[in-house]
Formats: structure tokens, sequence, C-alpha cells
């Protein structure tokens, strides 16, 4: 039955125009699932593509066919939950008449309740229409590459102006190496709705743009907020562009669509479970942006009991000291600001709850061991700047 598929392969790719095709974005993995994931790849012409997979060693186990165009996304069923898969992914060879040597990569299906480990890595505003960062940006994935990762946690404004094309040269071209290993996981940031965010001319921007690229996992609010649970943190993703500017942003106001999701959201974690907040505007940091969000997140987050707060924007990094009605405290959300991709911030305003402050271009290494948290945070080439283990 295989040697079949495979004879079907080759007679597709014959059949195709004789200029063979080239992958200009990914593979990349996103929607990581317990028991599904997505495989998206982008290619200069249309073609068709044929994807092997299966558990780690096991590259070749199974395998679709995908059809002749340009983009492709394939969901893959039936998986393990807390298993490492290999995927190649193949398109039409110079003759067109096979096929070239695969792209491969990795991904890891998402923890059941049981497992009670996690790891992931946190990326911010690799936005850089003027290209002033790439040396940067190739020694942050050269860093970010030699860590292993269940997924990859990006803060918003991917790139400039929203863009697939924007994407692909300011964030795909550069990351690749970290991508074709470690799914994807976004908080939108105002970048994503657009240069004309303002304005009604910006209404179907993120449709007609970011959704034809990536896939989030579902809710209601897909892909604006959205939550995953792995292992025994729950990791829930809002959308706080309303705020700023962005007119087609759900609102965050109290009693609105999304606020009363988060909510309930956060209520409804298990007992025992982390609960992790991730946004792209901060509600506490020392930089320049107007703060519109402590006010309606903070008693939110401290009534929930909410461990961590992920948050990007700020062109540097920030940890805060616990925080409880506006002030460090013993107990209370810690605020995490990883922003620093590309341009760097300094502080506006020094505060008594700020621990560490730093202009420098980073990344964040988090990790889950039962009732234990670990922030790592490194430069670009790979020097730690920050450590702490939270407890609960």
């Amino acid at each position: 039955m295989k040697k079949f598929l495979y004879l079907t392969v080759l007679f597709l790719f014959a059949t195709a125009a004789a200029n063979a095709a080239q992958i200009v974005r990914g593979p990349y993995t996103e929607d990581p699932e317990q028991t599904t994931a997505v495989i998206k790849w982008a290619a200069n012409e249309p073609t068709a593509s044929w994807l092997e997979y299966g558990p780690e060693g096991k590259c070749s186990q199974l395998m679709l066919i995908s059809s002749k165009k340009m983009s492709h996304s394939t969901t893959l069923h039936g998986l393990i939950p807390n298993t490492q898969f290999c995927y190649k992914v193949y398109v039409q060879n110079n003759a067109g008449n096979g096929v070239q040597a695969p792209f491969e990569g990795t991904f890891k299906t998402l923890s059941s309740p049981e497992r009670k480990i996690v790891n992931f890595m946190v990326l911010g505003k690799t936005s850089d229409a003027t290209f002033t960062s790439k040396d940067i940006k190739n020694a942050m994935a050269q860093s970010m590459a030699a860590y292993n990762s269940d997924f990859l946690i990006h803060t918003g404004d991917i790139a400039s102006n929203g863009t697939p094309e924007a994407t692909d040269a300011e964030f795909f071209t550069y990351y690749q190496s970290v991508l074709k290993n470690n799914p994807l996981l976004i908080a939108l940031g105002e970048a994503e709705y657009g240069p004309n965010r303002a304005s009604a001319e910006g209404k179907y921007f993120l449709s007609n743009n970011y959704k034809k690229i990536h896939s989030m996992p579902w809710s209601k609010g897909t892909p604006n907020y959205y939550y995953i649970d792995t292992a025994n943190a729950r990791l829930i993703f809002i959308d706080t562009n309303n705020l700023y500017e962005a007119l087609a942003a759900p609102s965050l106001s109290p009693k609105s669509s999304q606020y009363e999701w988060l909510k309930k959201s956060l209520a409804t974690t298990d007992n025992g479970k982390w609960k992790i907040v991730i946004m792209h505007h901060p509600v506490y940091s020392s930089g320049a942006t107007p703060d519109l969000l402590s006010h309606t997140l903070a008693p939110l987050f401290e009534a929930q009991k909410v461990n961590l707060v992920i948050q990007g924007h700020q062109g540097a990094y920030e940890r805060t000291k616990p925080i409880r009605n506006g002030q460090s405290a013993k107990s209370g959300p810690i605020y995490l600001t990883i922003g620093g991709g590309n341009l760097l911030e300094p502080a506006s305003y020094k505060n008594e709850w700020t621990a560490k402050y730093y202009e420098l271009p980073h990344f964040a290494q988090i990790g889950i061991v039962d009732r234990k948290l670990s922030i790592r945070v490194f430069t670009h080439e790979n020097k730690r700047i920050d450590a702490l283990d939270i407890y609960f």
C-alpha cells in the first residue's frame, strides 16, 4: 500500500511544472494539542507536496499528500500526548520528475495532566521594517535553537506591517531553525492589526493577513483569545489591542465577551495547575506605554491567583516582584515583560516593584516541574541575565 502511495506522489510531481518550487515559509507547527497538530509551509509557486511523519525515529511511518498550491496547511490527527514527533516535507525537484531533499522538523504534543512537566521559550517584538536588527536576530535564533522546548510563545508585533510578506522577511527568514522544532503560539500585538488599525479601513486586516498564515488553538475568540492546557499548567492568551487603537480587536472592558471568557477560564482552572496569562501590552511596566490595563486586569489576576503574567510591547526585559494592589507584596502575580527582540527602550519610571530591568535583546526559557516554575532569561548571545524560581 505504501509503495502505491509513493508511486502516486512521484506521478503528481512528474506531471507538475518543470521548474522546481522552493519552500519560502516554514515548515512550521502551530495549534498543538494532545492528539493533533497543524503543520504549515508555503512555496514560491504552486506545487504538490508530500508530508511524512511519525514518532521520533519513525518519521516515515505515515504520509499525507497536499494538492498543488502555494500555501499548505495539514492537520495531523490521532497523535499521542507528550510525544516527540518528526516530519519531512517534500516538494518537486528541478527535473520535475521526483522530489527534492526533504525539509525536516520536529514537534511535541501537549501533555496530559499527570505529566506535570512543561518547557517553553518566549520571544517578543521581532518587527523591524528597516532590518537594522538582522545580526541580533541571527544570533538570537542560534542561541534559542540550542534549547529543548515544548513550544515557542511570541508576545506580539511579529512584523512591522502585519502582512505575510513582512512576516516572512522579518520573522520566518531568521527564526526558521527555531520554528521547525517548536510549535508557535502567539499573543496578538497591534502590528498584527495593520497600519490602519485605528480606522474602519483596518477592519478586515487581521482576517486577510494574519489568519492566512497562522492557526491558533480553538476557542470562541480564536485567534484573538484562547488557552491551552498542558501538563499542570493553563496558559491563557488574551488580546489587549482594542485599548491601544485597534478598533477591530475585541473589548477587554468588564462584562465584555473577552473579559467574561478570561474570568471563566481562570476560575475553571483545575486546582494545582499553574495559571499563566500571556498578552501583548503590559499591565505593569516601567516603559513609556500608557497604563490602560492595571485597573481592569490586576484585580482579576489577584483574585484568581494568577501565578505569572507574560507581556510584550515594551522594548526591554523587565521582571517585577509579586504585586498586589499596585505594590510589591509577599504574594501575588509576577509580571514578566519579554519585548526586547528588536528596538530597545530605556526605563521611563522607577518603580519599587521592579526586580530586574535590562535594555538588551533577550528571550526567556520557562520550565515547570510539578510545583516549581523556573524562569531563565538570556541575551541574543546566550548570556544569562536573570534567573528566578517560583513555588506554589
